[in-house]
């Protein structure tokens, strides 16, 4: 393990020799004025709202006229909305890992700063990564946060937690045999301060035929999410059965990497989720099998050609008995979902999908599903900024925070696939450039 952490630094090392130092632009203080506010926590719109960023951070917003220092950036909000950078809570970017299964540890950059491109470009301003090549990860929002690369803010669970032959083991997992060896291997991820620990509680895994899969025994588990806790790490975990759910919530976990999606998630448990304060990433299309969204202005701006065909060729969408189980999966998914927020559970915008403009498809199943608009909005953004344990910085348009933001062109509150007409993109404060991004809508 020395070893890998030496080959870590030195990863990181040459990551700040070989990128182009982009910095982080320097925050320039702008002036938004006369636009329609939607600050993300749920609160209805405010029309003629001025939003005053300074130093990167949202300094002021009132109704009323804000005075503002010589050479401060105007911007005429006027039939504008203005609403948080979407945050999705459950990603694995592209770039760590090749392959299904017992996939293929690798490191190619060029692929993720791709990703992170489409990623800004469709407006969300942060991901959580669940999962992924611990080298890879651990550079890539490294190299983020020292403003070497241009992307979405990084939050990583860096390696998850599995059982031998478990669930996530062999796909960038760390494999944990007994409470020592647990105890060794998390202060090692330690070392490597993981924004959440995901751990896994996966018996039959994702797929029409059911396996038995190794769990992670309960009193290990119940003991290693308190050790997290006593690190100051919070935890998250992939579970799919209210059976498995009910027994990561007595182990004190923080967050479930999913809704259930193999039960029936009935007012009880819904309730106990909500008295336990436990989040959920919502990841609904995961389990989309329709492939029509990918003609859609923004999929086509962000994805190439080619991928996106690869995407549509694939198992999730080529008609297999795996696509019509998907199918399946929908109806119940969607009622959970509506049944869990009812009950006053904290949902948080999630794909586990891994493509820049998915998080709008998502919303838009959320609220297809029966949830208001702002309430979706709420869960793609400060929703998604508590499950990662970052919404005292980020998520919501208040004062103090840092300015993550879009502007839009028409109102989401109304009709949530507005969040798709997006005018301008700023992150920490900073105008993104978007026809500057290596996406392919620039690309000539």
């Amino acid at each position: 393990m020395t070893q890998y952490l030496i080959r870590l630094c030195l990863s990181a090392v040459i990551a700040s020799i070989a990128v182009f130092n982009i910095g982080d632009a320097a925050a320039q203080s702008v002036l938004i004025k006369n636009v329609t506010l939607i600050d993300g926590t749920g609160a209805a719109p405010v029309t003629g709202a001025s939003v005053f960023v300074e130093d990167g951070r949202f300094s002021r917003i009132s109704t009323s006229a804000i005075a503002t220092p010589d050479g401060v950036s105007v911007v005429d909000g006027t039939g504008k909305f203005l609403m948080p950078g979407i945050i999705d809570s459950h990603i694995h970017l592209p770039g760590g890992r090749a392959g299904a299964g017992n996939r293929q540890m690798l490191i190619n950059r060029p692929v993720a700063l791709k990703s992170m491109a489409a990623y800004l470009y469709s407006g969300v301003t942060a991901v959580y990564d669940s999962g992924n090549n611990a080298e890879f990860i651990y550079g890539m929002r490294e190299d983020e946060r020292a403003g070497r690369v241009l992307g979405p803010r990084i939050y990583a669970t860096i390696s998850l937690i599995a059982p031998p032959e478990g669930h996530g083991c062999c796909a960038g997992g760390t494999v944990v045999h007994d409470y020592e060896d647990g105890v060794k291997k998390l202060d090692a991820l330690f070392k490597m301060k993981p924004d959440l620990l995901k751990f896994t509680r996966e018996r039959r895994g994702m797929g029409p035929v059911g396996r038995n899969i190794p769990l992670l025994e309960t009193g290990l588990m119940n003991k290693l999410v308190a050790y997290a806790h006593e690190n100051g790490v919070r935890t998250t975990v992939h579970v799919s059965e209210v059976e498995l759910a009910r027994e990561a919530i007595e182990a004190g976990t923080d967050a479930f990497a999913h809704t259930v999606y193999l039960d029936d998630a009935n007012a009880n448990f819904a309730s106990l989720i909500a008295e336990k304060g436990v989040i959920l990433s919502t990841t609904m299309t995961r389990i989309e099998a329709d492939t029509t969204f990918f003609d859609e202005p923004l999929y086509v701006a962000t994805i190439p050609e080619e991928t996106r065909d690869e995407i549509r060729a694939s198992e999730r969408f080529n008609g297999s008995p795996y696509t019509g189980w998907l199918s399946s999966l929908r109806p119940a998914i969607m009622n959970n979902i509506k049944v869990l927020h009812e009950a006053g559970v904290i949902l948080a915008m999630g794909t586990d999908r891994s493509l820049g403009p998915l998080p709008h498809q998502e919303l838009e199943v959320i609220v297809e599903s029966g949830i208001a608009p702002l309430d979706a909005i709420r869960m793609g953004t400060l929703n998604a900024a508590a499950y990662i344990g970052v919404d005292d910085e980020i998520g919501s348009i208040e004062e103090g925070k840092l300015a993550d933001m879009l502007l839009l062109d028409a109102d989401p509150s109304v009709d949530i696939s507005n969040t798709t007409l997006i005018h301008s993109v700023y992150k920490g404060g900073v105008w993104i450039d978007r026809a500057a991004l290596d996406v392919p809508a620039n690309r000539h």
